[in-house]
């Protein structure tokens, strides 16, 4: 995943690197992806800095897999903006989706880009191209220590502007509550996070509410490089499709003093996860 923009490296502190994790966090929780980048979110024992900083972000996906033994692939375009003062992080993201998949499959956010696919019982099944502007991500987040570790928790809102006609989202309001902690041990960094999504009920599905989590490690390469590496899971919002369970690697790394370049790839461990899901990130700081 991709994180604000480096000084050159003999100008890189802890704390700067730690809160570029913290923004890396962010834009990892808010895309709804457990992804590789999701690295951890701060440096020991950051402290409190008072300068705003603010990135833009713009990002492809494509994801391939099977539900119930139905085919998809799914092809994202995201456009976000992060804002960071202090501690405090605020985040706006949207997609734009393209995929083909059964119709009845309801594609939320990009399908396994947000929350889990949602699927009807189906004898009979069509398999459909649509495209259009997905659900807008919103969330704000806080970063602080606790004791030697670091932590980050946040609030997360799905807000439902994609098309349920076209199957793009469910329609409804989504909302929950994602945290990780973490602790560096010299250039490397383990977390472990989890979230909880209250999902908004379509009318027709039976939905529960879903928890998700993470385990990992950043190890930084330079002081502007970095891979990560993860596994994660992510429970569906309805049992006619089985959770999903994945690995990841992602590398992230600077190409100027303001621009960052980020790229993921992920693996799926259960039946209904997508096969192969790829990232592309540039993020542009001010």
């Amino acid at each position: 995943m991709t994180r604000p923009f480096a000084k050159p490296a003999h100008e890189v502190s802890d704390k700067e690197i730690a809160m570029r994790i913290a923004i890396l966090t962010l834009i990892s929780i808010s895309l709804g992806i457990p992804a590789a980048g999701q690295e951890a979110e701060v440096a020991q024992n950051v402290e409190k800095v008072s300068e705003t900083e603010v990135t833009l972000l713009a990002g492809v996906d494509y994801a391939s897999g099977n539900v119930n033994g139905k085919g998809y692939e799914t092809v994202s375009l995201t456009n976000g903006i992060i804002a960071r003062s202090g501690r405090l992080s605020l985040a706006a993201f949207v997609p734009y989706v393209v995929t083909t998949a059964p119709e009845e499959l309801i594609v939320s956010n990009g399908g396994v880009l947000g929350t889990p696919l949602l699927s009807q019982p189906s004898t009979q099944s069509r398999e459909v191209t649509r495209e259009g502007i997905g659900d807008l991500i919103l969330q704000g987040g806080y970063s602080f220590p606790i004791g030697s570790f670091d932590a980050f928790v946040a609030g997360n809102v799905k807000v439902p502007t994609a098309s349920r006609e076209k199957a793009l989202g469910t329609g409804e309001l989504d909302y929950g509550v994602s945290g990780q902690v973490s602790r560096r041990i010299g250039r490397s960094v383990p977390f472990a996070s989890a979230s909880y999504t209250v999902i908004g009920e379509p009318e027709g599905f039976n939905v529960r509410n879903t928890v998700a989590g993470s385990v990992g490690s950043h190890i930084f390469l330079s002081d502007t490089s970095s891979v990560t590496a993860s596994y994660n899971y992510e429970q569906s919002a309805t049992a006619d499709v089985e959770d999903h369970q994945s690995i990841g690697i992602g590398l992230d790394t600077s190409l100027s003093t303001r621009i960052r370049l980020g790229l993921d790839g992920h693996a799926g461990l259960s039946s209904d996860a997508p096969d192969a899901r790829l990232g592309l990130r540039v993020g542009i700081g001010f």
